[in-house]
């Protein structure tokens, strides 16, 4: 007799008794090892001690934080009684906390297909090709489960920009996914190009592997740099054309553009696709950068293939599930007729578009080097003043505690600058660009006229 009196007399359990594989032979893992690197943390998550620094050693004087793009905090975020007021509005009367949609509730998505892309019916797509998930980073994780999961193995290379977003490459890591830079020049904007893609094939095809997919943003993170519909159609086709399978467009900073540009026509573009581009390419948008709702955690893909929703849905509900707040905040802003009209939407892109005329107008002046076309960012090149003397009276020191006395490289002008001049930004080595930094404008004009001004005459200090 064991714990719980549960078999019939006659009834055979000795399957249970000995180890039982979950897989077959052949859809086993195959046992693999190689000298895998090691993921390291975001430093948009740790700067702040940095600048924690300067504040305890200089506590009158203010500080200019312009290394992150969170809206929710530069710019204020969404007032709490309103968040609540929406979580109100959007719950059900009753069985509020049960499970919901893997893939985003269908009055989301319809809100979306609807009112924020008017899909028309030529595009052959309906609410069921939106895919809801925990933010971007949760739908770009799943993106590359798929990839893993339609090929059916690991290893295969995805193409980003030579400065690309810290979180594509370790994203990919974790999945088994290698990523390579393609080729960028700085006065582009580091664009990536068809003659790009074709020198990433060829270096990829040299070792022994294959692209499988590749990323695009506009406007880029870091950047700012800004495709025009023409270019993006163009980018997507040709890396269709070289028989690259997933097509990713990241576009969650295009609500973020100035009044005379505004959000691309995805209708549109969609159409504009050949029906094999389609089926290989997913939209990204979300409310992290538009409403500077960060916490929140709420983004979509548009995706041509129902196939890949089908493997999207299967991953989620083993995974994560969208939450409900987001979902919350999301469906008062698309279900507007116009959302980027929202009050909370037009809370972010208007002092941010005020600013980035500020940061193109001053820094031009200055005599600055750098990219500055739509979204949060301005990327700086900072050349000039790597391998300078820090200045008497300012202590910048390693990570093991030794003082440092010139500006080696970027990070420690990242350093310099955050814990010696009160002024956060993040250096270009994280975006692979080491003559760089990144620099935030995702806040309102004049707090933005500050931050400028103290980086000139913190840079100044150092000629």
């Amino acid at each position: 007799m064991g714990k719980y009196d549960v078999s019939y007399p006659g009834q055979d359990f000795s399957q249970n008794l000995v180890p039982k594989f979950l897989d077959n032979a052949e859809h086993r893992i195959p046992l693999s090892r190689f000298d895998k690197r090691e993921v390291w943390p975001s430093k948009m998550f740790t700067i702040k001690l940095e600048l924690d620094e300067f504040m305890r050693n200089h506590p009158d004087m203010p500080v200019y934080d312009a290394s992150q793009g969170d809206g929710g905090m530069s710019l204020g975020g969404i007032p709490k009684q309103e968040i609540a007021q929406a979580l109100l509005n959007y719950l059900p009367e009753e069985r509020t906390t049960k499970y919901g949609d893997p893939v985003g509730s269908f009055v989301l998505r319809k809100a979306i297909f609807e009112n924020y892309y008017k899909f028309d019916s030529e595009t052959g797509l309906s609410p069921e090709n939106i895919v809801v998930g925990d933010g971007g980073r949760d739908l770009l994780q799943k993106w590359y489960q798929v990839i893993v999961q339609s090929i059916g193995g690991n290893g295969d290379f995805i193409i980003v920009s030579a400065a690309p977003w810290g979180s594509y490459p370790e994203g990919s890591y974790i999945n088994g996914l290698n990523m390579l830079c393609a080729p960028g020049n700085p006065d582009d904007g580091f664009q990536i190009t068809p003659e790009g893609i074709d020198q990433c094939i060829d270096s990829v095809q040299k070792c022994g592997h294959k692209v499988i997919g590749i990323i695009i943003t506009s406007p880029d993170n870091p950047t700012g740099n800004y495709l025009n519909a023409e270019e993006l159609i163009n980018l997507i086709e040709y890396a269709t054309l070289k028989n690259i399978k997933f097509i990713f467009v990241d576009l969650i900073y295009q609500a973020v553009t100035d009044p005379d540009i505004g959000c691309y026509d995805v209708n549109r573009i969609y159409k504009r696709l050949t029906p094999e581009a389609r089926e290989r390419v997913c939209f990204m948008d979300g409310l992290t950068k538009k409403a500077g709702a960060s916490n929140l955690r709420n983004a979509h893909l548009v995706c041509g293939s129902l196939s890949i929703v089908k493997k999207l849905k299967g991953i989620a509900t083993h995974t994560i599930l969208p939450n409900v707040a987001g979902e919350a905040a999301a469906y008062e802003i698309y279900k507007q007729e116009n959302p980027l009209a929202h009050p909370w939407v037009r809370r972010v892109i208007e002092p941010t578009a005020q600013s980035r005329t500020i940061v193109k107008r001053r820094l031009k002046e200055l005599g600055y080097k750098f990219i500055c076309g739509q979204g949060y960012y301005a990327f700086i090149n900072v050349y000039p003043w790597l391998g300078k003397e820090i200045p008497h009276g300012k202590e910048v020191k390693s990570s093991s505690g030794l003082l440092i006395k010139a500006i080696e490289n970027v990070e420690v002008l990242k350093s310099y600058l955050t814990s010696q001049c009160g002024l956060a930004v993040i250096d270009g080595l994280v975006f692979k660009q080491p003559h760089f930094i990144r620099f935030s404008y995702a806040n309102t004009p004049d707090y933005t006229d500050g931050a400028i001004t103290r980086l000139d005459q913190s840079l100044k200090e150092l000629l």
